[in-house]
């Protein structure tokens, strides 16, 4: 009896010595793999998805148009039909005698009234008792170019028997302070009348500057004194053209 409680005595020994050794045993090994493990999740590497490739679809360009149809061909034109010489035939008789072209009349330059021959001096269309040079239709002691049965009055353009008339009293234009200090030059025309005094009736602007230089030119030729132009004697109106010049000095 004493012998097996010291058997099962030495047998629970023994294996209380083994439970102390594979405890800790066991324990290193759980925690290997489960360092294993934990050390193999970590270094694990995920598959890095490819990125998607991008895809573009493109439609086709339309086809071009079709060429125009060419041109229709011109037509190659008509060829001209020739006229036809005509037949020309001889005359079955030929005529001896030609006959005579029928006699034209005279016209007549006489006037009713007017002399037989006419007279030395005398001119188509003159009337008898006229004066001789005179102009047909005229008035005995008018002017050539002057209106029947009126008085010579003008006002006339000179030249031929009207001399230009002369100048007696001239006025200067003012140069227009504006226009100085601008320094604007140039001409200025003007038409006048001088009336049969001799005084300017009448001027119009034939060319104008600015700056009131037409108008001081104007304003001076109005102040101008002329002897009367004359016909056969006479007094009369007539034109003249007047040229006025700006310059600075």
């Amino acid at each position: 009896m004493f012998e097996d409680q010291l058997i099962e005595s030495r047998k629970n020994k023994g294996e209380g010595k083994r439970s102390l050794v594979s405890l800790p045993l066991s324990l290193l090994i759980h925690a290997v793999v489960i360092g294993a493990a934990v050390v193999g999740t970590m270094w694990a590497i995920e598959d890095i998805p490819e990125p998607p490739i991008p895809v573009s679809f493109y439609a086709a360009p339309p086809p071009p148009p079709p060429p125009p149809p060419p041109p229709p061909k011109a037509s190659a034109p008509k060829p001209k039909e020739q006229p036809k010489p005509q037949e020309v035939t001889a005359p079955v008789e030929i005529p001896q005698t030609l006959p005579q072209p029928a006699a034209v009349p005279e016209p007549e330059t006489g006037v009713e009234g007017g002399v037989e021959g006419g007279v030395e001096g005398g001119v188509p269309g003159g009337v008898l008792g006229g004066v001789l040079g005179g102009t047909p239709g005229g008035v005995p002691g008018g002017v050539e170019g002057g209106v029947p049965g009126g008085e010579v009055e003008g006002p006339y353009r000179v030249g031929g028997k009207i001399a230009e008339p002369r100048k007696i009293v001239h006025v200067a234009p003012t140069y227009p302070e504006i226009a100085r200090k601008a320094r604007i030059e140039g001409v200025v025309i003007l038409e006048i009348i001088v009336d049969k005094a001799g005084n300017v009736r009448d001027v119009r602007v034939l060319r104008g500057l600015g700056m009131g230089l037409t108008e001081a030119a104007v304003e001076a030729v109005r102040q101008w004194r002329y002897e009367p132009a004359t016909l056969n004697g006479r007094p009369v109106e007539v034109y003249i053209t007047v040229t006025i010049n700006f310059r600075l000095q």
